[in-house]
Order: structure tokens, then sequence, then C-alpha cells
């Protein structure tokens, strides 16, 4: 009963939960905001037409263009006053990602996407991330890691002015949600934090034996066990090689003093797809994927006795490798968690950005 405790599917219910208020909440703002554009946009004809020439709301709605197919017809719409613009300057205007004019910028389109940052927050929990441009959006998307995706409220009196940030995995992901004059939100992507396909990326190096995860408090060093589990210890090898890969989920986010440290190695390459039965009970200072699932949640056992109570059931990949690194894994286990009520996890009140190094 204790292992469920640190269930990866317990852990990513709690996200999911999460992620799916933000989506509900952000699709119940939409539908409102149309409704009361609708009314507003039947006075004005075609003022504001989406870019991309779009007809009405009610006929795109939901609309599953990909990327390739809006992008053909995006730039139609212009006419003659396009041919007022020098070479020079459409040539800067595609050189900026965030331009107004840059073929990847439309208006009065939503984009959908998994949330990397909210544009509003459920009541009583404060203001979601707002920007004053559909630019500044976009730089905010740019500058934040494993934002590829960003949507901006152009309208203040129907939404403010949100802007939300999301991601896809790749460039055919990036569908409409809602197109048309009714839609309040302009939208974009960009060529960044894409999944990597690991056969372009050099092969794990085997002379790597240690993974460090790099903190604000300090650095964890995790001798590797490939004798325990080499596909683990290869995602691992990958992720030391190349910090790149660990997207802005990889971090520590549950806290459990006595019994274990939980984090998350979401990366921009596939996790561990395999798993292997422990080469015994585990020992403090081991390190298993969460669950007994693949990864990449992970979790650092602190438990005083072997953990009898999980059997070999989980696969454990490596170890705390010096007494420098155990006393700060301790040190964070120690930081403010809250259990939303009796039983259930504890959960850091502020999670812990892992950067990789090896």
């Amino acid at each position: 009963m204790i292992a469920a405790t640190i269930c990866f599917h317990a852990r990513w219910q709690v996200l999911h939960q999460k992620m799916t208020a933000l989506h509900l909440l952000h699709r119940a703002q939409t539908a409102a905001q149309n409704k009361d554009s609708q009314t507003r946009t039947s006075t004005t004809g075609n003022q504001g037409s989406s870019s991309l020439g779009a007809g009405s709301a009610s006929g795109s709605k939901g609309s599953k263009l990909s990327l390739i197919e809006r992008s053909s017809g995006s730039s139609s719409g212009s006419g003659s006053k396009g041919s007022k613009v020098s070479a020079a300057a459409a040539a800067a205007i595609a050189a900026d990602d965030c331009a107004v004019g840059n073929p990847h910028v439309h208006e009065h389109t939503e984009y959908w996407g998994d949330v990397v940052a909210p544009g509003s927050q459920p009541s009583g929990r404060g203001r979601g991330l707002e920007t004053d441009s559909a630019e500044g959006c976009c730089r905010s998307c740019k500058s934040t890691k494993g934002c590829n995706i960003w949507v901006w409220c152009q309208d203040p009196q129907i939404c403010g002015r949100q802007c939300w940030l999301k991601r896809v995995g790749g460039a055919r992901e990036v569908v409409s949600h809602g197109q048309g004059p009714a839609v309040p939100w302009t939208s974009g992507h960009l060529e960044k934090d894409y999944m990597r396909d690991p056969a372009t990326l050099p092969p794990p190096d085997p002379t790597i034996d240690t993974l460090v995860l790099v903190t604000m408090y300090g650095r964890v060093r995790i001798k590797l066990r490939p004798d325990w589990h080499g596909p683990s210890v290869d995602f691992a090898r990958r992720l030391a090689q190349l910090p790149e890969l660990c997207t802005n989920k990889c971090e520590f986010y549950r806290a459990e003093p006595g019994f274990l440290l939980q984090g998350s190695l979401h990366a921009f390459i596939p996790p561990n797809s395999k798993t292997q039965e422990g080469p015994g009970f585990m020992q403090k200072g081991d390190i298993g994927w969460a669950g007994g699932g693949p990864g990449p949640d992970f979790f650092i056992y602190l438990g005083e006795q072997p953990a009898a109570h999980f059997g070999r059931s989980h696969t454990v990949w490596g170890q705390i490798a010096d007494e420098d690194s155990m006393k700060l894994v301790q040190k964070m286990v120690m930081l403010p968690a809250t259990a939303p009520k009796p039983g259930d996890m504890h959960m850091l009140d502020k999670n812990i950005e892992i950067r990789t190094d090896r």
C-alpha cells in the first residue's frame, strides 16, 4: 500500500487534472467570447477578418488545419498593398518570428497545445500571464523553455490581455482550435523545443558513469548502474551528454521526509520504455522509476531500512554517488511541502528546477 503513494500514475493524475482544468477554463472562456463577439461582428462586417482569409467563426470553429496547410494561403489576402512592402522589409519580418506580418503569426486564430503557462487562473489563485501585445506574448514564449505555441487575446474587453504559452511535439501538430472574425485570439508558433528523434543524436556515451542533477541548492551526483538496467542508463547518459534535452519539467516536485524525494526527467526525447525488476530490495540512496513504470518520473529512496514493502517492482538504475549529494537530497526533502488532505502525497510548495550535467 505504501508503494502506491509513489505511483507515477497518481502524480500524473494530479497534473492531468490541473492541465485539464486549465484547458476547460480556456475553452469555456473562448466559447463565451465567441458568443459575445458574434453579436459585435454582425454589425462590423468583415472588419478585423483573419489574415488567412477565414470565413465565419461558425464554419471554422474546431478546424484541424495543419501548419503546412495553413501557411499555403496565409499571405493571399494582402493584394496590391503587399506589393508596396520592400524586399528588405519583408526579409526583416520573415526573420523575426514575433513580427506582425510574419507567416507564423495569425490573427483571429486560436492554436491548441499542452499548457506551459496559463493566461488565466481559477478564481482565488492570482492572475495568469498577460502581455501588452502579441509580440510581447511571442517573446515570452521564445524565452520560455518548452514553449513553441503562443495565444494572445487581442480584445481586452473580452479576455483582457491574456497570453497562453503552449507546446506541441512537432510542426505537423500545430492545429487551429478556432478561426474567424469572432475569435479574439492571435496565435503563433516558434520552430523550437519540438520532440527530437534519438536516431538523429549522438549515441549514448558509454564512458559516462555519473549523471549530475544541478539545482539551485547544489549538485546531486548519481552513480549510473547499467548492470541494473542498461536502457534506463542510456536515457540518463543522453541527458548528461546533451543538457538541452531536458524540458522545463525536469524538476523535483514531491518530498516525503524519511521516505523519498521524487521528480521528473521529462525530456525532448522519448523516455525509457522498458522495465525490469530491481536487483533486490531498494536501499537508501537507490534511484528508480516511479510507480513501477519506465519513467521519466523517478524517485530517490530515503528509508533507513531496505524497501521490502516495494518488493522488486521498480526499475532501479542508479544510486546517490557520495555523502555530499546525500546531504543535499536530505536538505531538499525537508523543504515546505503540502498535502491536500491527510494521506495524500506531499507536493513541494515550489518545485525545484533540474538541469543535467556529467
